[in-house]
Formats: C-alpha cells, sequence, structure tokens
C-alpha cells in the first residue's frame, strides 16, 4: 500500500515491482495528479487505487504486507494511520506489516504539516501559518521551504510531527518491533515487526548507515539539500514579488498613458468649441 502517490514517482518503480513479481498494490490518495494519473494508465491488474484519505481508505483494502505512509504530515494522522493498519492486520489475523514512514527528519519530525487543515477537529491540529520553513530557525520565515502549506507555527511539543507520532505508537503498541531512522531525503522512517524481520531486510537496512562516516556524509549532505531548497524557494519568492510589483507599475503606467489621451482629447474638443463659438475676424 501507497498512501500518498502524489506525481507516481515512486509508484511507477512499485508497480514496476509488482507486474515482476505478480503483487498487487494499493495506491491511497484522494487528489491524485494528472501525472500519477498516466502513470496508472501503464498498468492493470497490478494495482487498485483508492481515492481516499487514509483513514477511511486502510479498512477498505485487505491488510497489507508492506506500507509506504507519504500522506498528511502531521501527528493526529500519522499516529492514528499506524494504530489502524496494526488494527486491521490484527482483525485478519495477519502479521502487523512492515512500514515505512517519509519525512521522520526536518522540517516536519517536530512539527506539524496539513494539507487540509480545516478538516481535523481543533483538538487534532496545532495553530498555523502559511510561511515557511528554514534549516537551523524554529521560526516560520517569509518566503522559505513549503511556504506554500498550512505549517504548524511551533516546533516542538506534544503531539507535533510525524517522528513523534511515530515515537508515541511505538510506545504504546505491544507488538515486538524495531523502529529505524534513516536521517536523508527529510527521513526515512522504517518500522520492522518481529514477525516481519530476516536476516537479509535486517543487512539492507544496516546498508544504509554503515560505516559511521557514510551516515555523517549523508547527514551533511542532507542538510545542504535542504538549505539550498530553501534558497530556491526565498529566491522565486523574490523573483514572484519583483514580478508583481513590475505588473503593478506597468498597469500603473498604462492608465496614465489612457488618462493622458483622454485629457488631450478633451482639450482639443475644447479648443475646437471655442474656435466656433468666437466670431470670424474680418
Amino acid at each position: 500500500m501507497e498512501v500518498g502517490a502524489d506525481f507516481g514517482w515512486n509508484t511507477r518503480h512499485l508497480l514496476a515491482y509488482c507486474r515482476q513479481t505478480g503483487s498487487r498494490l494499493h495506491v491511497v490518495d484522494p487528489a491524485p495528479r494528472p501525472e500519477l494519473t498516466e502513470v496508472l494508465a501503464a498498468y492493470g491488474e497490478e494495482y487498485v487505487y483508492l481515492p481516499h484519505k487514509s483513514l477511511d481508505a486502510i479498512p477498505m483494502a485487505p491488510p497489507a504486507d508492506v506500507v509506504l505512509l507519504d500522506g498528511d504530515h502531521n501527528w493526529h494522522t500519522v499516529h492514528s494511520e499506524l494504530h489502524l493498519l496494526f488494527a486491521h492486520a490484527a482483525k485478519a489475523a495477519a502479521p502487523p506489516p512492515l512500514v515505512l514512514m517519509h519525512d521522520v527528519a526536518w522540517p516536519y519530525a517536530r512539527r506539524d504539516m496539513y494539507y487540509d487543515p480545516e478538516s481535523l477537529g481543533a483538538d487534532q491540529r496545532h495553530a498555523y501559518a502559511y510561511r515557511g520553513l528554514e534549516p537551523g530557525s524554529s521560526e516560520l520565515i517569509e518566503g522559505g521551504m513549503n511556504s506554500m502549506l498550512a505549517n504548524a507555527s511551533v516546533e516542538g511539543g506534544r503531539k507535533n510531527g510525524v517522528l513523534t507520532g511515530v515515537e508515541d505508537f511505538v510506545s504504546e503498541i505491544a507488538t515486538p518491533l524495531k523502529f529505524h531512522v534513516l536521517p536523508f531525503f527529510n527521513g526515512l522512517g522504517i518500522l520492522v515487526p518481529a514477525e516481519r524481520a530476516t536476516p537479509e531486510l535486517d543487512a539492507v537496512i544496516a546498508s544504509f548507515t554503515q560505516p559511521a562516516s557514510l551516515l555523517q556524509t549523508v547527514e551533511a549532505l542532507e542538510e545542504a539539500h535542504m538549505r539550498a531548497r530553501v534558497e530556491v524557494a526565498q529566491s522565486h519568492a523574490r523573483l514572484t514579488r519583483r514580478t508583481d510589483a513590475l505588473v503593478r507599475a506597468r498597469q500603473i503606467l498604462i492608465e496614465r498613458a489612457e488618462r493622458i489621451s483622454s485629457l488631450e482629447a478633451e482639450l482639443a474638443e475644447v479648443g475646437r468649441t471655442r474656435s466656433l463659438a468666437e466670431p470670424a475676424v474680418k
């Protein structure tokens, strides 16, 4: 199951895997982009599309073996998704799923983001603003990264952020499991229930973080990547403001030119009227 397919970049690879192995992918996304529709059009029996929000869609599908959570990036949604996935498997007497969660590192590890904040109850969301983010700063800024999204005004604290939601779930669930965090590309969390663990899976996960120097290098690259994204967002915001200012200035010039033309026409008409009214000079 893939929760949050967006442009279908990951979906394309998952569907290719399903075609090779005879597996089936349940794609969950309530607002599919045209690009996702194009990806799905190349496949048939390999997928089932569920155009619903995750908390409604999860019970509609059979218990999944593997789940990729990349939907609404906030504590309430992630915490609820995990509990629902594990309860759904238990009800069907199936093993709990292997779950991969995107965005368990900065910026949404300890800060909620809401695609549709008003769809959540007042007790399910924090105060938010449509302002951006910058590495090293807990304050929202104008023109930062993801400024077009509803970001929680305060970073940290109870029930705030994707990583916090996962950690709270792990502390509450009785199922034996291990939780791994790969701190690059906004962070990938991997929940491995004991029933899904294998030496081969452990080796794959370990290969991302060993030796320690490799992990430190990746963390440094991730920070540089985030700062570059912020700079691009800020440059885009500055360019947008300048473009808007130029458009407004051009409109003012056009209006002034039209006004001048109108005044010239009025003056010409006044002159013509006066000329007709004056007696002829002999």
